[in-house]
């Protein structure tokens, strides 16, 4: 390896870096916008700061050493500006900040000096006050000289002196220096690997590289000298605000020495240990750490209300996911069933658009935390491309999203009570719950009709290192933590899992579902007979008879918008062979109808209610790879072709096994499809019989009887 080549850890963990100072994007969040940005000038060197929230106490986090920035704390600021006005800023050196190039630019008193601005710029003038490794020493200092403006001190792995006592030390300092100037990718791996020392920290660990690579090592290395030679134990002992100290054991950037130190001189201070921590726990462990947070520094005006447990109404909430309608149409069934065993049950749904828009127009309750919820959709939309999602990758880029939504959660679970939860591939909640397990209150049920990452890029070893990486963690919370999931149910039946491994050295994906899951086989949203008269559903739908019907749908997000585009285009050449066809394109509700042209017989809805009525009395369909649309029109006998999203595994993987199952493997890659073959195929399709296999119609009743068997809590009587 040359001096310069990345080591094998970062190529692996953290991938091809960008161009050297790109920040992270969207950046510093994806989920939040400031309610106030800016920045403050000192010397001639700016300083970026923002604030998020508009209410509530003030949460000011003193900015962090230069090797990181702002986006550090992309998991916690969404859910804390719910709460709290949180300040943020991006300190000299790193971030959208200036970079002076004069070695004395950088020192502690600066970075004291421009923290102060902010506050002041902001108008904050009483606060609780954060202090991240370094950073901490700002924290101390400023909770000593400004003592009327810190109502409490909270430090994180922080040091409270650094202190060059020996000439050992201070050459140690020349020689790290020296590594980040020589060699700055070699040096964020060593840095950031020995921060994030927990098992599985992959994601973190990108984040932090791609934060440190952002700025530079001259840069760094100067900033560094600013923290060297402080000393924060006299001032300490002076505070005399509550102090909350939260250190790991393990933290190997920051002995917890340093942080038993401060607990003892700090008067009053409450050390909370974290065991087998590393050194960044709002980076790698943001649950944790924000509920920590909001104990200490408390919710004023919060209001709650406490049922006696006998007058209690019969609940269940249903964390439905919502890309695309698949999901929560089967979730509806689903619950429709558990109510018809249960009438006195009440079901109250967790979900976002467009899910949520479909169940209120169904007549459902969307509870009202919903609306602080992020969206998923709009996550994966960003991160696709001309129809191709790497959705490994959209999965793996959404922590910042399933934080949030996961905290947004344990705020509704601790303020009202419920029965059981049922998530279906709720995998914010199933990965923090086996995360933090002490916050599960009731049983939870999984569903899934997937299981397991696979790498789709023949080739990019990167990729299928980290789908193990992921595979391996999701097996580990099983076989540790059993009692998370009550019930694990797939969607589907056995034969529908592949019979591939996990990854190398892992298990195979079946034979772990068996012994795992329960299987409900297919949750229909719908019964197909009563979708058989063809004739009379057309006519219920104002359809006309003559027509030859192919409706082409892509989901509720707006991934599929070039899938559409190319439909239109192939329209005109079907039709000059089959004059009487009529084309409803459903764009979505994220695609705008006017991006379409405008051919006889083309029909452009932004929305139908309940596709699968249409999709019923179509000659053809032309949909996306996703398994519910696929599923109905196998279930309904219906000619159709699907288009998988190219590197999207569900699709291409998951989803074409369990159709050629069903004996619909109707796939056609989009990757050099034109207009004209796609015509020459859409019309062959529409000519052919199909020979499918019969869909189970009792999936939905299956699901429900199992959930409820759960809740009912009487599988370990005798009979």
């Amino acid at each position: 390896m040359s001096p310069l080549e990345p080591p094998r850890r970062l190529a692996l963990q953290a991938g091809p870096l960008p161009a050297a100072g790109t920040l992270p994007q969207p950046y510093p969040y994806e989920t939040v916008a400031p309610a106030r940005e800016g920045y403050v000038e000192r010397d001639g060197v700016r300083s970026w700061y923002a604030q998020y929230g508009e209410e509530g106490p003030w949460i000011a986090f003193a900015p962090i050493f230069q090797i990181a920035n702002t986006h550090l704390l992309r998991a916690v600021v969404p859910w804390l500006s719910q709460h709290y006005r949180v300040v943020v800023m991006d300190l000299r050196g790193s971030g959208r900040s200036d970079r002076p190039v004069e070695p004395q630019q950088y020192s502690f008193d600066h970075y004291y000096a421009d923290f102060v601005a902010v506050l002041d710029r902001l108008g904050v003038d009483r606060t609780a006050v954060v202090g991240i490794s370094a950073t901490a020493m700002t924290a101390i200092r400023l909770a000593h000289e400004q003592r009327g403006r810190v109502a409490q001190l909270v430090l994180v792995g922080g040091w409270i002196e650094r202190r060059l006592a020996h000439p050992q030390a201070a050459q140690a300092l020349q020689e790290n220096m020296a590594r980040m100037r020589a060699d700055w990718a070699a040096y964020l791996d060593g840095f950031f690997s020995v921060c994030f020392s927990e098992p599985h920290s992959t994601k973190p660990y990108e984040d932090a590289v791609r934060q440190g690579w952002s700025t530079d090592g001259e840069t760094v290395a100067m900033a560094l000298a600013g923290w060297m030679g402080h000393d924060l134990r006299e001032p300490a002992r002076e505070l005399g605000c509550p102090t909350l100290v939260i250190h790991g054991d393990q933290d190997g950037r920051v002995p917890y020495a340093q942080g038993e130190t401060a607990a003892a001189l700090i008067p009053g201070a409450r050390l909370v240990t974290v065991g087998e921590g590393g050194h960044l726990m709002p980076a790698r462990d943001p649950v944790a750490f924000c509920r920590l947070l909001a104990q200490f520094v408390g919710r004023p005006g919060e209001r709650s209300t406490w049922v006696r447990a006998m007058r209690r109404k019969r609940k269940a909430l249903f964390v439905s996911s919502a890309i695309g309608l698949g999901h929560v149409q089967r979730d509806l069934a689903i619950a429709r069933a558990m109510r018809a065993l249960h009438p006195d049950l009440q079901v109250d749904w967790f979900t976002v658009p467009p899910a949520s828009t479909y169940l209120e127009r169904e007549g459902e309750r969307v509870h009202p935390a919903c609306a602080r919820l992020a969206n998923e959709s709009s996550h994966f939309e960003r991160v696709a491309g001309e129809h191709d999602l790497q959705a490994f990758f959209a999965l793996r880029t959404m922590d910042e999203v399933m934080a949030r939504n996961f905290l947004v959660f344990e705020d509704l679970l601790e303020h009202e009570h419920y029965d059981i939860v049922v998530g279906d591939e709720a995998w914010e909640v199933d990965y923090h719950y086996h995360e933090n397990p002490e916050l599960k209150r009731q049983p939870f049920v999984f569903l899934t009709d997937f299981v397991g990452c696979l790498p789709m890029e023949e080739g990019n070893e990167r990729e299928a290192f980290l789908c193990a990486d992921r595979n391996a963690d999701d097996i580990a919370h099983v076989e540790r933590y059993p009692w998370i999931r009550d019930r694990a149910l797939f969607v589907g039946n056995p034969q529908d899992v592949p019979q591939l491994p996990f990854g190398p050295g892992m298990p195979i994906i079946r034979d772990w579902a068996c012994r795992n899951f329960a299987f409900t086989g297919y949750a229909l949203p719908f019964d197909p007979k009563a979708l058989a008269d063809t004739e009379a559903l057309r006519a219920r739908l104002g359809l006309r008879q003559d027509e030859k019907l192919v409706i082409a749908a892509v989901g509720g997000t707006a991934v599929g918008a070039p899938l559409l585009q190319k439909i239109a285009q192939a329209f005109p050449l079907m039709k000059r062979q089959v004059p009487e066809l009529r084309l409803l394109l459903v764009a979505g509700p994220r695609v705008p109808r006017d991006a379409f042209p405008a051919h006889e017989g083309l029909s452009v809805l932004p929305y139908v209610h309940n596709l699968f009525e249409h999709l019923a009395c179509s000659d053809l369909a032309l949909v996306q790879g996703g398994l519910s649309t696929c599923m109905e029109l196998v279930a309904c006998g219906k000619r159709f072709l699907s288009f998988p999203l190219e590197r999207h595994f569900e699709q291409c993987i998951h989803v074409q096994h369990r159709l050629r199952n069903y004996c619909a493997d109707c796939a056609v890659p989009f990757r050099g499809l034109t207009a004209a073959s796609l015509a020459d195929k859409a019309l062959q399709a529409m000519a052919s019989p199909v020979h499918y296999q019969p869909v189970e119609l009792d999936g939905a009743d299956r699901a429900a009887r199992q959930i409820l068997a759960v809740m009912e809590n009487r599988h370990w009587a005798t009979a």
